[in-house]
């Protein structure tokens, strides 16, 4: 739906890909494909990070397959911006009545821990970055889980930012607020005070279902693990010469279970 209408071949791919009639691997486009394989460098490489303008960069991202890799790129890219860096740290507590729990599960211990849709315990940012909502904090204002935003000021309990797109450039206030991850296989559950938000310069496929980018790069280092994964992350833009691939090799993974589509 998002391929321009002369890039019939593009979308005649992603329908092979979506469907994978391309059996369980997929072969890249050369186009897709370059040599240098830096995400960082091939998705901001041409643009200079220290005196750009914010929503220069609101077109591009950096999908990832896991959450790690995507807190790496994350942070790669804050050090290339100019301005200080601030260091938002939460508060993290195991909800148990069990006492043990608390000794079992030190606070060290959630401190390390980054679960998916959870920001990190240790969150750097810096003021005109681009931030991403992780919760719904007032959908009637357009600040939804995956809003994204630009930081306006950085204060001590407060992020001052602006949504981008927004016709009225009116700025909202985002304080600290319980989080609970969702994640079930955990074998506890812990609440981490912190801001809703992470960096918006790279995020998981998962996490960009429903966006659209002007160009995006793949970092499929680790190989895609869910149905449809890789086909989501192709189609978020809108021709072959948007996305770059950063991958071990041309052929790739696909996963798709055909017993879904049959269904």
């Amino acid at each position: 739906m998002r391929a321009l209408e002369t890039e019939r071949k593009f979308s005649n791919w992603l329908l092979e890909v979506g469907e994978g009639k391309s059996a369980d691997d997929v072969m890249l486009p050369d186009i897709c494909y370059p040599s240098e394989q830096n995400p960082v460098k091939q998705l901001y490489g041409d643009l200079n990070l220290s005196t750009i303008m914010p929503e220069e960069l609101k077109g591009r991202a950096i999908l990832a397959v896991t959450n790690d890799a995507s807190i790496d790129i994350n942070n790669q890219v804050l050090a290339c911006l100019p301005g200080e860096t601030v260091v938002y740290e939460a508060a993290d507590v195991i909800v148990s009545d069990d006492p043990n729990d608390k000794l079992t599960f030190p606070v060290e211990f959630l401190n390390s821990l980054t679960p998916t849709g959870m920001p990190p315990y240790k969150f750097n940012l810096k003021p005109g970055c681009i931030i991403m909502l992780l919760r719904n904090l007032a959908p009637t204002k357009g600040l939804c889980n995956g809003t994204r935003l630009i930081v306006t000021k950085l204060q001590r309990n407060i992020i001052e930012a602006k949504r981008i797109g927004s016709a009225n450039g009116e700025t909202y206030f985002m304080p600290r607020i319980p989080l609970i991850p969702s994640d079930s296989n955990m074998p506890f559950k812990f609440k981490r005070k912190q801001f809703p938000v992470r960096l918006a310069y790279s995020m998981t496929i998962n996490k960009a279902q429903g966006q659209t980018f002007e160009k995006i790069c793949l970092m499929l280092n680790n190989p895609v693990f869910s149905h449809g994964q890789l086909y989501v992350g192709f189609s978020r833009v809108k021709s072959f010469d948007s996305v770059i691939i950063v991958a071990p090799s041309r052929k790739i993974v696909n996963c798709v279970y055909q017993e879904v589509l049959n269904d």
